[in-house]
C-alpha cells in the first residue's frame, strides 16, 4: 500500500508543479497583451502558450528575428532559447547576429546550434564554460523573470550587426 500511496503523492506533486510553472509563465508573460508596450519595442507576439513563448523583434537597420523560449519547469530551470529568423526558421551560424557576446555563433555542445550565451538561458547554464554559474544564483534577482530575460536579449540584439 505504501508504494501506491507514494505514487499518488508524487503524481499530485508533479501536477501541482506543472500548474505553478504555468501560473508563473502566464503572470510573467502578461506583457504580451499590452499593445502599447509591444508597439514601443516593435515586438510581435507570435505564440504565447505554455510552455512556449515566441516573440519577434524588428528594428531599423536590423534583420528581424524571433526569440523562442521553451519554459518547461519554469522557474526551476531557465528557458531553453532558440534564435529564429524573421520567418521562424532556426538561424544558421552564418545568419546569426554578430557583434555582441550574448549571441554566440558557435555550435552549442548539446544543441549543435548557435545559442544565447547569457545568464537566464538554459544553454548558457549547461555550457561547460559556465557550469559553475548556476541558475539558482539568478532566478530570484530582478530582471531574470521571462520578460526581463527577453529584454536583455532584445537590448543585445539591437547592438548586433
Amino acid at each position: 500500500m505504501l508504494t501506491g500511496d507514494l505514487v499518488k503523492v508524487v503524481a499530485v506533486w508533479i501536477l501541482m508543479h506543472i500548474e505553478l510553472s504555468k501560473k508563473l509563465f502566464d503572470d510573467q508573460t502578461s506583457f504580451c497583451t499590452d499593445t502599447r508596450f509591444l508597439d514601443r519595442r516593435k515586438w510581435r507576439v507570435i505564440l504565447r502558450e505554455y510552455p512556449t513563448l515566441i516573440v519577434g523583434f524588428s528594428h531599423a537597420n536590423r534583420n528581424p528575428v524571433q526569440i523562442k523560449m521553451i519554459c518547461e519547469n519554469w522557474d526551476d530551470l531557465p528557458p531553453s532559447i532558440t534564435v529564429l529568423d524573421g520567418e521562424g526558421n532556426v538561424m544558421s551560424q552564418q545568419q546569426f547576429p554578430k557583434g555582441h557576446g550574448v549571441f554566440n555563433g558557435s555550435s552549442h555542445p548539446k544543441t549543435q546550434q548557435p545559442f544565447i550565451c547569457a545568464p537566464g538561458s538554459l544553454e548558457y547554464h549547461q555550457h561547460s564554460s559556465h557550469i559553475n554559474d548556476v541558475w539558482e544564483n539568478y532566478k530570484t534577482k530582478s530582471g531574470y523573470d521571462l520578460g526581463g530575460i527577453l529584454t536583455r536579449i532584445w537590448n543585445a540584439w539591437k547592438l548586433t550587426t
